[in-house]
């Protein structure tokens, strides 16, 4: 039994039992990241940098990688400066003191310490860029603690020892530093008083950095930068002054008046109210009181600005008019200024061109708001061309405001480089002239700005200053320019138009005398091209002695009462020359302003004798009913009665025989009156022109838009009609009422359409400051902005029609004619058509011609 036990535990103990290998288990070695400490290994490696090259890019790896242990700051600060020490090359020095400014911003750092350190290091420093750069990172430091002033007053003692270093650079990096770390109030007041004293000897360097760094260093923030830390403050307003952000906080409810803050409230509100008349009365107050009030109008400029945006046209011109008028005791900042042009987009060309005089009007803070006013004007200009002339005078009262703004963006604004020859711009270009207008401007009150302008820049100066003398001043071009300055001289013209006039009284027979009469004329009309000042007198002159002419010619031809020359080709001349000599009479007495009372007389006089010989014609040579001319010229012979007796004027010797034979008439019918006339114009003598009046202007008018220059052709369906602008101005027109467009079609045609009263807009002028200010002739200068409709049938192709201003005086003169067929406009922009060759239209200006096409009616699928 036992050998058995034995026997199985020998089994047991001897069998082999095989395990399966277990897998082996792999380790992950993780690379632990030394954020911390990167940069300070990389100040490691600076200590085996061989070259400056290879230390300067070590700094720049540990610029990269700023990020220190609290623990290695202090070691890292002390191998850098004893680098600095070591260190040969400037750039590397100046990148240790940068790293510096840099270090100071880690958590645990000691700023004093650092500050101490690079103070230490600038002591042995010659090289002005590390200077500079050590001052720069001592400012850096110094922000970084605000409340020590003990730190700062040292720092600015340091700054001010560098302040005589030679380098402008260094002292201007301790000019700023002084101002920004100079410590203000309290036991330090009187010391920043001597600093600043001493920083002020600095305004008057020589080196004009050092001088802008010495004012920026001196008591303060710019108007605009006042002005708009209060706008954008977003504090509550105490109410008690205009524009006061005092905060709610700091207010004393004892010192809150109800009756002071109520009125600021009330503004804010009327401006604010749904209804346009409540909002209109909120900015015609503003503007009162701003007007006698400057501080007033300085505070209240931001909200008239923020009514440019008013949904209501009304409004908006209501607040640009209201500035305009304030504009003397404002002056825009940028943000403003933004708000402003933008209105600029506006659809109305009432806003776009209050606009333009309000900006002509203001005064601009900065050469950023000059640059920006000009980008907006030129951009505003090529998507309304039609403002182009409004443009120009803005341009000029700007250039004229701020010669020196306009200084410094010259080489901007002309494209002109130091070295390379741009393109000559295309001085018809209605942008580019814009630019000239500017710059022109402001050359004449700033003579530095003419030694800047190129060669092609003179020559469109002079194309200019002939071609719109009144938006071009006269410029003085010293060197080998020529001068363009217009000396004002004695002319002498009101004493040779006297001499004129006085040489034909002492003609010694008739022949001579009508001799002298045409030269006079050819005298007169030349010399009312030649000077502005008596141009009227001159005209009215040359036309008074061409209507005696012409007067002479046809009483000298007995044929003009001859009932046998109805029919003959010499019957047509004589009553041309009859309708052409009651036009000269029209003229005369219409055409215009400033006449005395001996002249209107002499007027009346004339025109009298002229209806009589109308008078007699039509009754001894023609076939047409005279019973309306005779009436008229019954009329016209008690009106001058009249009015020779109400002035207490003598009449000429032929009024006074009319006077005398109409008054022992007891038949008036056309024969008897034919009859007696007849005999006095045949015996009659001219009557010497009236005395020339300075005073005289004639009516002109003058029309910008259309320009006649269009090569496509307007487009439109026969029978319907198209629409063309018209943009004219009007000088020295008394009646509104009479003034007609004038359309005359290819196939002569010709159309007399009345605008509308509205059409018609007061000229303004401007002062000696360069304002827009309603002239004296406010009730006859008128700009006449309108839409003239055009009609015709079906052309073959495309025409010109002709454009033009004229009187019409059918109405005033209803009884002058010759049976061409008169007849007054019934209608506000009725057209009527018209012959040729009617005395009572009198043209104002030369016709415009403008391309249409009517194209037959396109007839539906």
């Amino acid at each position: 039994m036992a050998a058995l036990l034995k026997k199985r535990a020998l089994a047991e103990y001897s069998q082999v039992i095989q395990e399966q290998p277990k897998p082996l288990k792999k380790l992950r070695l993780v690379k632990k990241l030394i954020s911390g400490s990167s940069a300070a290994a990389y100040v490691g490696l600076l200590e085996k940098s061989k070259t400056s090259n290879d230390a300067l890019q070590v700094l720049l790896r540990i610029s990269d990688s700023l990020k220190f242990q609290e623990e290695d700051l202090a070691d890292v600060v002390k191998k850098l400066a004893e680098h600095f020490q070591q260190e040969n090359e400037s750039v590397v020095r100046a990148k240790i003191l940068s790293l510096f400014g840099d270090i100071g911003k880690e958590p645990g750092a000691d700023i004093q310490s650092i500050i101490e350190e690079i103070i230490q290091l600038l002591k042995k420093e010659e090289s002005h860029k590390v200077i500079a750069q050590g001052i720069s990172a001592l400012l850096r430091l110094g922000k970084l603690l605000p409340d020590n002033v003990s730190v700062h007053q040292k720092l600015v003692l340091v700054a001010k020892q560098y302040l005589t270093d030679t380098s402008h650079y260094v002292k201007c990096k301790c000019l700023e530093l002084i101002g920004e770390l100079l410590p203000v109030g309290g036991n330090s007041e009187s010391s920043a008083q001597t600093v600043m004293r001493h920083v002020g000897d600095y305004t008057r360097s020589e080196e004009a950095r050092v001088r802008s760094a010495a004012f920026r260093t001196m008591k303060k923030f710019s108007a605009h930068e006042r002005a708009w830390e209060s706008v954008t403050s977003g504090e509550w307003a105490s109410g008690k002054k205009w524009g006061d952000d005092a905060p709610r906080e700091l207010m004393d409810a004892d010192s809150v008046s109800l009756m002071s803050s109520g009125s600021c409230g009330a503004f804010v509100h009327g401006l604010e109210d749904e209804y346009q008349e409540v909002r209109n009365a909120s900015v015609d107050s503003l503007c009162s009181l701003s007007l006698n009030n400057p501080q007033f109008a300085q505070m209240s400029l931001d909200f008239l600005v923020d009514m440019f945006n008013d949904e209501i046209e009304d409004v908006r011109l209501k607040a640009i008019d209201s500035l305009t008028k304030i504009s003397k005791y404002t002056v825009l900042r940028e943000d403003q200024l933004e708000t402003i042009l933008g209105a600029l987009k506006d659809f109305s060309i009432d806003v776009r061109e209050g606009l333009h005089k309000m900006l002509s009007a203001c005064r601009l803070s900065s050469k950023g708001c000059l640059q920006m006013c000009v980008e907006s004007l030129l951009d505003n200009l090529k998507k309304y061309p039609m403002d182009r002339r409004s443009t120009w005078r803005c341009l000029q009262r700007i250039g004229q405001a701020h010669p020196e703004l306009t200084l410094p963006l010259v080489p901007e604004l002309l494209a002109i480089h130091p070295f390379f020859d741009t393109p000559e711009p295309d001085v018809e270009d209605p942008s580019y002239i814009c630019i000239l207008i500017l710059v022109f401007n402001a050359a004449q009150h700033c003579p530095t700005m003419l030694q800047l302008f190129e060669e092609h820049t003179l020559k469109h100066y002079s194309y200019l200053r002939d071609t719109m003398p009144n938006l071009v001043p006269a410029l003085r071009l010293d060197g080998s320019r020529r001068s363009a300055e217009l000396v004002s001289v004695e002319t002498g013209t009101a004493q040779f138009l006297d001499s004129i006039l006085a040489r034909m009284e002492a003609a010694p027979n008739p022949r001579i005398r009508e001799e002298l009469l045409e030269a006079a004329q050819r005298d007169l009309t030349r010399l009312a091209t030649i000077d502005s000042a008596v141009a009227g007198a001159a005209q009215f002159s040359a036309l008074y002695i061409g209507s005696q002419l012409l007067m002479g010619k046809l009483l000298s031809n007995r044929l003009w009462a001859n009932p046998s020359t109805l029919a003959t080709q010499q019957g047509s001349i004589i009553r041309n020359s009859i309708t052409q000599l009651l036009q000269h009479c029209l003229k005369l007495q219409h055409l215009f302003v400033g006449l005395k009372e001996e002249d209107l007389a002499a007027v009346k006089q004339f025109k009298l004798k002229a209806l009589a010989l109308q008078f007699v014609y039509i009754v001894r040579a023609s076939n047409s009913s005279a019973l309306a001319v005779c009436e008229h010229f019954l009329e016209q012979v008690e009106d001058t009665q009249r009015y020779l007796s109400e002035q207490g004027l003598q009449p000429e010797p032929f009024t006074a025989s009319v006077f005398k034979e109409m008054g022992q008439l007891e038949d008036t019918k056309p024969g008897p009156v034919a009859r007696t006339v007849l005999p006095l114009l045949q015996v009659s003598s001219p009557a010497p022109p009236p005395p020339p009046n300075i005073a005289v202007r004639m009516s002109t008018a003058v029309i910008t838009e259309p320009t006649g220059e269009v090569d496509a052709a307007l487009k439109f369906t026969a029978g319907l009609v198209v629409g063309v602008p018209l943009d004219a101005e009007l000088c020295n027109v008394r009646n509104t009422a009479t003034l007609r467009v004038k359309v005359k079609y290819p196939d002569q045609q010709t159309q007399l359409i009345v605008p509308k009263r509205s059409d018609f807009r007061p000229m303004l002028l401007s002062d000696s400051e360069g304002n827009n200010v309603t002239s004296d002739t406010s009730d006859t200068d008128f700009r006449l902005l309108t839409t003239v409709l055009v009609s015709h049938q079906v052309w073959t192709e495309a025409c010109t029609i002709d454009v033009s201003l004229a009187l019409d005086l059918t109405d005033v003169e209803s009884g002058l004619g010759l049976g061409t067929g008169l007849a007054s406009r019934k209608g506000i922009g009725a057209g009527i058509a018209k012959t040729d060759g009617d005395p009572c239209v009198i043209d104002l200006c030369k016709p415009v011609k403008v391309y249409v096409s009517p194209k037959p009616v396109k007839r539906g699928i």
